[in-house]
């Protein structure tokens, strides 16, 4: 009887994530396969993102400290509107940008993009035109070796902005970061340097990521601009 009791207790006691794995994993299932569909209402979604938050805890406790935040992620889905690759730090909400004036617009014909406040590459939608790749390396090893690198294939070429990285103990769920390069390259493989010294940019060459969850295969995230994107382990 003791043993069968133990057995039963173990298979039904929550996992570290605060929930029985199964449902997790599940979970997890359906928000890859939700934020992947173009069919896929937001409310839909944001429903599915609050249930796996909360009934999971989180995921895997202190993420940003964690190794399992590192390696490649795809981005799915955010809840902001079409990334413009022509402002890669953002709009602000008066529609200047940070720097960067002119640059982007020169690349992509001169054409103006609407004055409404925008996030950057790791916080925007993934269009049919776009795909985005957020790499996370080095966290474990200290603050100066963090690095996060995002990686935009447009198509006229490959935007890439990198950033220092860091994660500390008193914000277990934060990655703070600051740009320090960036470049578009296009498809004739000519290479088309940032503008602007990201340190002359000083505060808004900078920025951080809460993770909401972590699991094995999915990262739920939001960024300091208040958009929440979903993340795909990548191969």
């Amino acid at each position: 009887m003791c043993v069968l009791r133990l057995l039963l207790v173990s298979l039904l006691a929550p996992t570290s994530f605060g929930f029985a794995a199964g449902g997790i994993s599940s979970l997890e299932s359906q928000v890859a396969r939700l934020a992947s569909s173009a069919t896929t209402s937001r409310s839909e979604l944001e429903d599915r993102l609050a249930e796996l938050v909360s009934e999971s805890g989180g995921g895997i406790p202190d993420p940003a400290l964690s190794p399992m935040i590192e390696g490649d992620w795809e981005l799915l889905y955010t809840t902001k509107s079409s990334f413009d690759w022509r402002n890669p730090l953002g709009r602000r909400a008066d529609g200047t940008t940070p720097g960067v004036e002119g640059w982007f617009a020169a690349l992509s014909g001169g054409g103006e993009s609407a004055a409404a406040a925008s996030s950057s590459p790791i916080q925007r939608a993934v269009t049919s035109a776009f795909s985005v790749t957020q790499s996370i390396r080095g966290l474990q090893g200290g603050a100066a070796r963090g690095r996060v690198e995002q990686l935009v294939r447009t198509p006229l070429g490959e935007l890439r902005l990198n950033a220092a990285a860091t994660a500390r103990p008193a914000a277990p769920r934060r990655v703070s970061f600051a740009f320090d390069e960036g470049y578009f390259q296009t498809e004739q493989g000519l290479r088309l340097p940032y503008p602007v010294p990201f340190k002359l940019l000083g505060k808004e060459a900078e920025g951080w990521l809460d993770t909401e969850f972590l699991g094995d295969e999915l990262r739920i995230s939001t960024g300091n601009k208040g958009t929440t994107f979903v993340l795909r382990r990548g191969d």
